[in-house]
Protein backbone atom coordinates (compact mmCIF):
# COMPACT_ATOMS: atom_id res chain seq x y z
CA UNK A 1 0.00 0.00 0.00
CA UNK A 2 1.08 3.55 -0.51
CA UNK A 3 -0.62 5.07 2.34
CA UNK A 4 -2.29 8.41 1.87
CA UNK A 5 -2.72 9.76 -1.42
CA UNK A 6 -2.84 13.33 -2.51
CA UNK A 7 -5.99 14.08 -4.25
CA UNK A 8 -4.29 15.38 -7.66
CA UNK A 9 -3.31 11.33 -8.22
CA UNK A 10 -6.80 10.06 -8.05
CA UNK A 11 -9.29 13.33 -8.84
CA UNK A 12 -8.26 13.10 -12.40
CA UNK A 13 -9.03 9.26 -12.47
CA UNK A 14 -12.64 9.56 -10.76
CA UNK A 15 -13.51 12.48 -13.03
CA UNK A 16 -12.42 11.00 -16.01
CA UNK A 17 -14.77 7.91 -14.65
CA UNK A 18 -17.41 9.92 -13.27
CA UNK A 19 -16.80 7.98 -9.89
CA UNK A 20 -16.46 12.24 -9.08
CA UNK A 21 -20.02 12.38 -8.53
CA UNK A 22 -20.03 9.33 -5.97
CA UNK A 23 -17.77 11.09 -3.97
CA UNK A 24 -18.52 14.65 -3.95
CA UNK A 25 -21.73 13.09 -2.91
CA UNK A 26 -20.53 11.42 -0.37
CA UNK A 27 -18.60 14.17 1.36
CA UNK A 28 -21.86 16.73 0.95
CA UNK A 29 -23.71 14.14 3.28
CA UNK A 30 -20.98 13.80 6.07
CA UNK A 31 -20.27 17.71 6.33
CA UNK A 32 -24.17 17.64 6.46
CA UNK A 33 -23.99 15.28 9.35
CA UNK A 34 -20.88 16.90 11.02
CA UNK A 35 -23.18 19.93 11.29
CA UNK A 36 -25.95 18.72 12.63
CA UNK A 37 -23.88 16.91 15.09
CA UNK A 38 -22.43 20.18 16.27
CA UNK A 39 -25.97 21.85 16.20
CA UNK A 40 -27.40 19.52 18.11
CA UNK A 41 -24.73 19.04 20.96
CA UNK A 42 -25.04 22.98 21.23
CA UNK A 43 -21.98 24.33 19.11
CA UNK A 44 -22.66 27.32 16.91
CA UNK A 45 -21.94 25.70 13.58
CA UNK A 46 -19.03 27.32 10.85
CA UNK A 47 -20.15 27.08 7.40
CA UNK A 48 -18.21 23.88 5.88
CA UNK A 49 -16.64 24.43 2.26
CA UNK A 50 -17.33 21.13 -0.44
CA UNK A 51 -15.86 20.45 -3.16
CA UNK A 52 -18.03 20.61 -6.15
CA UNK A 53 -16.77 18.95 -9.53
CA UNK A 54 -17.48 20.62 -12.82
CA UNK A 55 -18.86 17.17 -13.76
CA UNK A 56 -21.53 18.23 -11.85
CA UNK A 57 -22.56 21.16 -14.48
CA UNK A 58 -24.22 18.86 -16.30
CA UNK A 59 -26.25 16.63 -13.44
CA UNK A 60 -29.59 18.08 -14.08
CA UNK A 61 -30.65 16.81 -10.69
CA UNK A 62 -28.19 18.85 -8.38
CA UNK A 63 -30.22 21.35 -6.98
CA UNK A 64 -32.61 18.63 -5.72
CA UNK A 65 -29.98 16.52 -4.53
CA UNK A 66 -28.49 19.66 -2.28
CA UNK A 67 -31.81 20.78 -1.29
CA UNK A 68 -32.58 17.48 -0.21
CA UNK A 69 -29.94 16.97 2.34
CA UNK A 70 -30.41 20.27 3.61
CA UNK A 71 -34.49 19.14 4.31
CA UNK A 72 -33.03 15.96 6.11
CA UNK A 73 -30.65 17.46 8.19
CA UNK A 74 -32.68 20.69 8.57
CA UNK A 75 -29.98 22.75 7.89
CA UNK A 76 -29.86 26.19 6.41
CA UNK A 77 -27.68 26.24 2.51
CA UNK A 78 -25.65 28.82 4.06
CA UNK A 79 -23.82 25.92 6.37
CA UNK A 80 -22.89 24.24 3.17
CA UNK A 81 -20.29 26.29 0.62
CA UNK A 82 -19.56 24.73 -2.25
CA UNK A 83 -15.98 25.30 -3.96
CA UNK A 84 -14.83 25.30 -7.67
CA UNK A 85 -12.05 25.10 -9.02
CA UNK A 86 -11.16 27.98 -11.07
CA UNK A 87 -10.78 25.59 -13.97
CA UNK A 88 -14.35 24.57 -13.61
CA UNK A 89 -15.39 28.10 -15.00
CA UNK A 90 -13.29 27.69 -18.25
CA UNK A 91 -16.01 25.02 -19.58
CA UNK A 92 -19.87 25.34 -20.27
CA UNK A 93 -19.89 28.84 -18.91
CA UNK A 94 -23.36 30.38 -19.20
CA UNK A 95 -24.66 26.54 -18.22
CA UNK A 96 -22.66 26.83 -14.85
CA UNK A 97 -23.49 30.57 -13.79
CA UNK A 98 -27.10 29.67 -14.60
CA UNK A 99 -26.49 26.75 -12.24
CA UNK A 100 -24.93 28.87 -9.57
CA UNK A 101 -27.05 31.54 -9.18
CA UNK A 102 -29.98 29.09 -8.81
CA UNK A 103 -28.82 27.35 -5.88
CA UNK A 104 -27.94 31.16 -4.47
CA UNK A 105 -31.49 31.83 -4.69
CA UNK A 106 -31.88 28.92 -2.42
CA UNK A 107 -29.08 30.44 -0.01
CA UNK A 108 -26.34 28.30 -1.05
CA UNK A 109 -22.50 30.00 -1.16
CA UNK A 110 -20.15 29.72 -3.78
CA UNK A 111 -16.38 29.83 -3.57
CA UNK A 112 -13.81 29.55 -6.42
CA UNK A 113 -10.52 27.65 -5.56
CA UNK A 114 -7.25 27.68 -6.88
CA UNK A 115 -7.59 31.85 -7.85
CA UNK A 116 -4.61 32.38 -9.44
CA UNK A 117 -3.36 29.20 -10.67
CA UNK A 118 -4.74 30.32 -14.21
CA UNK A 119 -4.92 33.14 -16.34
CA UNK A 120 -8.62 34.29 -16.56
CA UNK A 121 -9.37 34.92 -13.02
CA UNK A 122 -9.51 38.63 -13.48
CA UNK A 123 -11.35 38.74 -16.53
CA UNK A 124 -13.80 36.05 -15.04
CA UNK A 125 -14.58 38.21 -11.54
CA UNK A 126 -16.87 40.70 -13.26
CA UNK A 127 -19.55 37.95 -14.41
CA UNK A 128 -18.79 35.01 -12.45
CA UNK A 129 -21.20 34.50 -9.45
CA UNK A 130 -19.44 33.72 -6.74
CA UNK A 131 -19.37 35.06 -2.58
CA UNK A 132 -15.67 33.69 -1.99
CA UNK A 133 -12.33 33.94 -3.97
CA UNK A 134 -9.35 31.43 -2.48
CA UNK A 135 -6.25 32.71 -3.30
CA UNK A 136 -4.32 30.00 -4.87
CA UNK A 137 -1.13 29.26 -2.58
CA UNK A 138 1.27 28.83 -5.04
CA UNK A 139 0.31 32.10 -6.23
CA UNK A 140 0.52 33.54 -2.90
CA UNK A 141 4.06 32.25 -2.16
CA UNK A 142 5.19 33.30 -5.77
CA UNK A 143 4.33 36.79 -6.16
CA UNK A 144 4.53 38.06 -2.24
CA UNK A 145 8.69 37.90 -2.66
CA UNK A 146 8.40 40.76 -5.38
CA UNK A 147 7.21 44.45 -4.81
CA UNK A 148 5.44 43.86 -8.10
CA UNK A 149 3.70 40.69 -7.28
CA UNK A 150 2.64 42.26 -4.13
CA UNK A 151 1.25 44.83 -6.23
CA UNK A 152 -1.27 42.26 -7.82
CA UNK A 153 -2.07 40.61 -5.06
CA UNK A 154 -3.34 44.20 -3.20
CA UNK A 155 -5.03 45.27 -6.29
CA UNK A 156 -6.82 41.64 -6.60
CA UNK A 157 -8.04 41.75 -3.17
CA UNK A 158 -8.98 45.41 -3.83
CA UNK A 159 -10.50 44.54 -6.95
CA UNK A 160 -12.83 41.72 -5.22
CA UNK A 161 -13.59 43.57 -2.56
CA UNK A 162 -15.12 46.08 -4.62
CA UNK A 163 -17.36 43.53 -6.47
CA UNK A 164 -18.71 42.64 -2.68
CA UNK A 165 -16.67 39.51 -3.13
CA UNK A 166 -14.59 37.76 0.31
CA UNK A 167 -11.27 36.78 -0.40
CA UNK A 168 -9.30 34.14 1.38
CA UNK A 169 -5.93 33.29 1.56
CA UNK A 170 -4.65 29.58 1.13
CA UNK A 171 -1.47 28.28 2.13
CA UNK A 172 -0.45 31.10 4.71
CA UNK A 173 2.32 29.49 6.88
CA UNK A 174 4.48 32.46 7.63
CA UNK A 175 4.07 36.09 10.26
CA UNK A 176 4.96 37.98 7.36
CA UNK A 177 2.68 36.33 4.66
CA UNK A 178 -0.28 37.10 7.16
CA UNK A 179 0.59 40.42 7.98
CA UNK A 180 1.11 41.42 4.65
CA UNK A 181 -2.37 40.33 3.68
CA UNK A 182 -3.81 41.85 6.40
CA UNK A 183 -2.77 45.23 5.38
CA UNK A 184 -3.47 44.49 2.10
CA UNK A 185 -7.16 43.68 2.95
CA UNK A 186 -7.56 40.50 2.95
CA UNK A 187 -9.04 39.45 5.93
CA UNK A 188 -9.62 35.40 5.81
CA UNK A 189 -6.57 32.96 5.68
CA UNK A 190 -6.02 29.24 6.25
CA UNK A 191 -2.54 27.34 6.50
CA UNK A 192 -0.56 25.85 8.90
CA UNK A 193 0.44 29.65 10.42
CA UNK A 194 -2.78 29.03 11.89
CA UNK A 195 -3.37 25.11 12.44
CA UNK A 196 -2.55 22.17 10.61
CA UNK A 197 -5.33 19.98 9.10
CA UNK A 198 -7.37 17.96 11.97
CA UNK A 199 -10.27 15.42 12.53
CA UNK A 200 -13.58 16.93 13.46
CA UNK A 201 -12.90 15.24 17.30
CA UNK A 202 -9.84 17.64 17.48
CA UNK A 203 -11.46 20.75 15.58
CA UNK A 204 -15.04 20.81 17.71
CA UNK A 205 -13.64 21.38 21.50
CA UNK A 206 -11.98 24.20 20.17
CA UNK A 207 -14.91 25.84 18.58
CA UNK A 208 -16.65 25.00 21.85
CA UNK A 209 -14.47 27.41 23.58
CA UNK A 210 -15.52 30.80 23.22
CA UNK A 211 -12.00 32.23 24.07
CA UNK A 212 -11.22 30.30 20.70
CA UNK A 213 -13.74 31.88 18.41
CA UNK A 214 -15.56 35.20 17.94
CA UNK A 215 -18.17 34.50 15.75
CA UNK A 216 -18.08 38.44 14.78
CA UNK A 217 -15.23 36.98 13.33
CA UNK A 218 -12.49 39.63 15.05
CA UNK A 219 -9.91 38.43 16.82
CA UNK A 220 -9.08 40.73 19.59
CA UNK A 221 -5.87 41.17 19.56
CA UNK A 222 -5.80 41.85 16.24
CA UNK A 223 -8.37 44.47 15.59
CA UNK A 224 -5.88 47.28 16.21
CA UNK A 225 -4.34 46.16 12.46
CA UNK A 226 -7.59 46.39 11.18
CA UNK A 227 -9.11 50.27 9.38
CA UNK A 228 -12.32 50.94 10.96
CA UNK A 229 -14.55 50.59 7.68
CA UNK A 230 -13.23 47.54 7.40
CA UNK A 231 -14.15 46.66 11.33
CA UNK A 232 -17.65 47.62 10.41
CA UNK A 233 -18.03 45.95 7.26
CA UNK A 234 -16.23 42.63 7.32
CA UNK A 235 -15.38 39.79 9.44
CA UNK A 236 -12.27 37.94 10.20
CA UNK A 237 -12.00 34.35 10.79
CA UNK A 238 -10.10 33.93 13.94
CA UNK A 239 -7.33 31.70 14.46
Amino acid sequence: TEGLMPPDRFIPLFEKNGFIIRLDEYIWEQACITLRRWIDHGLTPTPISVNMSRMHIHDPRLREKLLDLMRRYELPPHLLELELTESAFLENESGLFESMKALQAFGFQFSMDDFGSGYSSLNMLKSMPVDFIKIDRGFLNEVVTTERGKTVIRFSISLAREMSIKVIAEGVETEEQRDFLMRAGCLYAQGYYFYRPMPPEEFEPIIANPANVDYRGLQADRIEQLQLRQLLSDSVLSD
